[in-house]
């Protein structure tokens, strides 16, 4: 939500609603199920701690509210559930800021984890396997304008898709706590799934402790996995609200 706090010891914290709606099911580009949908709606609880500026943790803890999807299992069409507890991610990122004379911006370098602490129902929203990557950030941000880009490398053990997640932010300072934005997200994993999203947001700082966000991305050309069916992508919302100190 662009909202840690940059003074040693500050924290913070936020709620994101997710909603993401899938309408096809995929292999490559083949459309194996036309009308087969994915609905998913869940809740983030993420946290994080500043010791200083260049050094912090973060934790993301989601919980799936609902979950159901169209599957094809052996020649048949079967629905699937799936709620509660997903896999939480702890991060470690690492800033370095820089001041010009009329911009100022950040790089980061953070490490993370992913812990398989999802719970097993009709089918998995989440890997539920042990997951490790690295993300690598820029950003930096003028009176009137904003730009933000990053790249993480996902690698996983119990034979799941390791995956290359990538995203492109522009925005425009409205006011000096108003953004409006346009986002990318680009996603590739090792079955050949991979997809784009692309749509706008808004974040609103209400004042030093309070902060709103609400995003809308639309999936464009989904390609499947090579090997298996799946629901690619999808269209999403997310509404947020967060607080720091």
């Amino acid at each position: 939500m662009n909202m840690m706090p940059r003074w040693n010891g500050g924290y913070g914290w936020q709620i994101l609603y997710e909603s993401i709606s899938r309408d096809n099911l995929l292999q490559a580009d083949e459309v194996i199920g036309k009308g087969w949908t994915e609905d998913i709606h869940q809740l983030n609880f993420q946290g994080v701690y500043t010791w200083d500026r260049s050094i912090r943790v973060t934790v993301k803890i989601p919980y799936v509210l609902n979950a159901e999807r169209e599957n094809l299992i052996n020649g048949q069409k079967i629905n699937q559930t799936d709620q509660g507890l997903g896999d939480i991610t702890i991060a470690l990122p690492l800033k370095k800021y820089f001041n010009l004379m009329r911009r100022t911006g950040s790089w980061t370098l953070a490490p993370q984890v992913r812990i398989p602490t999802a719970t097993k129902d009709g089918y998995d929203v989440w890997e539920r396997a042990w997951g490790s990557a690295i993300f690598l950030g820029y950003e930096t941000e003028t009176r009137n304008y904003f730009f933000a880009t990053g790249i993480s490398y996902w690698i996983f053990d119990s034979n799941k898709d390791d995956f290359i997640h990538s995203s492109l932010d522009i925005g425009w300072n409205v006011k000096d706590n108003l953004q409006l934005l346009i986002e990318n997200d680009f996603h590739d994993d090792s079955a050949g799934k991979n997809y784009y999203l692309v749509g706008p947001a808004i974040y609103w700082r209400q004042n030093d402790i309070r902060h709103y966000r609400f995003e809308f991305k639309r999936e464009i050309n989904p390609t499947g996995p090579d090997n298996k069916v799946d629901h690619i992508g999808g269209n999403k919302i997310s509404i947020g609200v967060g607080f720091v100190y």
